[in-house]
C-alpha cells in the first residue's frame, strides 16, 4: 500500500512540475502569430541549415535563429564555433540552403563603447 502511495505521490509531482515548466515557457516565449506564420511558410527547415553551415565552414552551430524581419528576413543566421574557438556568424538561404558569412552586427560594439566613455567620464 505504501509503495503504492509514494509512486502515485511521485507521479503526481513529475506532472504538476511539467505543467508548471510548460506554462512557463509559454509565458516567456516572444514569438509572434505574424512571425511563427512567417517561419512555418518557409522552405527548408532550420536543422539542414545547420547542416549547411556546419558543412560549409567546418565549424559547429552554437545556435540557429530565424530572421523574421530586417535586410536578412526569411533567412536562418547560424552560429558557429571553429575549431580553434572563434566563432563566426553565417546567413543560410532556406530555398537553396546557399551560406554566406553574416554583416557584421555593430550594435552591441557601439553600445559597448558608449558604456565604456561613460564609465569614463563617471571617473573624471
Amino acid at each position: 500500500m505504501k509503495r503504492n502511495t509514494i509512486i502515485a505521490l511521485g507521479s503526481s509531482a513529475l506532472m504538476s512540475l511539467s505543467l508548471i515548466a510548460g506554462a512557463a515557457t509559454i509565458a516567456s516565449a516572444d514569438t509572434s502569430v505574424e512571425e511563427a506564420q512567417a517561419f512555418l511558410a518557409a522552405p527548408g527547415s532550420i536543422s539542414a541549415a545547420i547542416n549547411a553551415a556546419e558543412t560549409s565552414t567546418g565549424g559547429k552551430a552554437m545556435s540557429a535563429d530565424f530572421e523574421e524581419d530586417g535586410a536578412n528576413a526569411g533567412m536562418y543566421e547560424v552560429e558557429v564555433v571553429m575549431p580553434d574557438g572563434t566563432t563566426s556568424e553565417h546567413l543560410v538561404n532556406p530555398a537553396d540552403n546557399s551560406v554566406t558569412v553574416a554583416p557584421e552586427d555593430n550594435d552591441d560594439e557601439d553600445h559597448h563603447d558608449k558604456d565604456e566613455d561613460h564609465d569614463k567620464n563617471e571617473k573624471n
